[in-house]
């Protein structure tokens, strides 16, 4: 599993995640995730394009962080993920509390928004 910055400001942190979120990839980054998210308290868009296999533990990883950035009065919003990985996010209901958007464009505007 791996975690990417790719911006990290004033405005907003933007990672992109690679791999799968099972249990080994959940230990591996969810103290860096946490961390670029809710620890840093900013609009947090989460690239998932590249993770291919997302169990509970991730499904976990990312309710804690936007549940944290909510309190926050901020936003977190997943961008991309692939078919099968979307569809166990829907089945659980998280878009409901975290949004997924496919273009950055309009996950930014919702940040901000």
């Amino acid at each position: 599993m791996e975690l990417i910055k790719l911006r990290e400001d004033d405005e907003f942190t933007h990672i992109a995640l690679s791999g799968r979120l099972d249990v080994n990839g959940v230990q591996q980054i969810e103290q860096s995730f946490t961390a670029a998210t809710a620890g840093r308290g900013k609009p947090a868009l989460v690239d998932i394009s590249e993770v291919s296999f997302l169990a509970s533990l991730g499904m976990r990883m990312f309710l804690n962080s936007a549940k944290a950035l909510k309190l926050k009065k901020t936003k977190m919003a997943l961008l991309n993920p692939q078919p099968l990985v979307e569809d166990a996010l829907r089945s659980a209901g998280l878009p409901s509390v975290i949004p997924i958007e496919y273009d950055i464009d309009t996950a930014t505007g919702l940040l901000k928004g």
